[in-house]
């Protein structure tokens, strides 16, 4: 009796415990997606493909291919309940849902800056201090289009707020902030849908 009782406690034990998988596998990036979404899609952190994918930086463009890799953990429980969320948000029919209502689209022209440069403070119009949060994304805005502390969805970048200012910033200019200066400078000038919440 007591190694039946033993048997299924410990039955109950090994479902109940979180399992680690070592898998590879790929994905091809989509318009509009980022690093964050598709490790929460994965269940890999941002630094784990940042490190699987040789990348010094968040930024992702369509049709890259990335490696994801390594050992993730797997708790059966969480893994239905995060499932479930995710349909959710898929039937949306958004790719870049975050609940929030939208206030407008527009088509922007994006350069990005770093914090990291010669003279460069490191810290936005808003207070907040790039150098110590170098994974925050910020975008410097006009004021007049985009309001100060808006959250944003920039195409290419990800869900951002618009925490700073710049001189050359007017009109239909956004700055992107990416932490490295020569990533900044490979971004160079384009043209992004950027989607501003209430």
């Amino acid at each position: 009796m007591k190694k039946s009782i033993l048997s299924i406690v410990a039955t109950f034990a090994i479902i109940g415990t979180t399992t680690i998988t070592a898998s590879a596998s790929e994905v091809v990036v989509d318009k509009g997606d980022t690093l964050w979404g598709i490790g929460q899609e994965k269940g890999v952190s941002v630094e784990q493909l940042k490190e699987a994918n040789d990348l010094s930086s968040n930024l992702i463009f369509p049709d890259q291919t990335l490696t994801i890799n390594g050992d993730t953990e797997n708790n059966t429980e969480e893994n239905e309940e995060n499932h479930s969320e995710s349909e959710d948000v898929q039937a949306s029919g958004s790719e870049e849902s975050t609940g929030d209502d939208v206030a407008k689209k527009l088509t922007m022209e994006a350069t990005a800056y770093t914090a990291f440069c010669e003279g460069c403070s490191g810290t936005t119009y808003t207070g907040i201090d790039l150098r110590a949060n170098p994974d925050r994304k910020v975008i410097a805005v006009d004021p007049d289009v985009i309001p100060l502390g808006s959250e944003v969805y920039v195409e290419g970048y990800g869900k951002a707020v618009a925490g700073d200012i710049g001189g050359a910033i007017q009109n239909d200019r956004i700055d992107v902030f990416i932490p490295n200066q020569g990533d900044a400078l490979d971004f160079g000038r384009k043209d992004v849908e950027v989607t501003v919440y209430e």
